[in-house]
């Protein structure tokens, strides 16, 4: 699967990716975050999408405190569904 690579000015970015994802694997959210340099935010569960859905505020805090301030987590965080 190609990703862009070495992308000029790109700030640091954040990928979500939930274990069970039926539409888009686990892996290769896994790939995209080792291709950009990216954090990787590993969300343990069933389903697809889960930023700001109300339903995880493990996710929502962390994908908040990056979309508001460009705050990364800790390395290799994970969240439960």
């Amino acid at each position: 699967m190609p990703y862009a690579q070495n992308v000029q000015g790109l700030p640091k970015t954040l990928v979500i990716s939930i274990t069970g994802d039926p539409t888009t694997p686990h892996a290769g959210g896994v790939k995209l975050a080792e291709t950009l340099g990216s954090a990787l935010l590993t969300v343990k569960g069933e389903g697809h999408t889960v930023v700001s859905g109300g339903v995880n505020t493990c996710v929502d805090k962390i994908a908040a405190d990056y979309l508001i301030d460009l705050k990364l987590p800790e390395p290799m965080p994970e969240c439960s569904v």
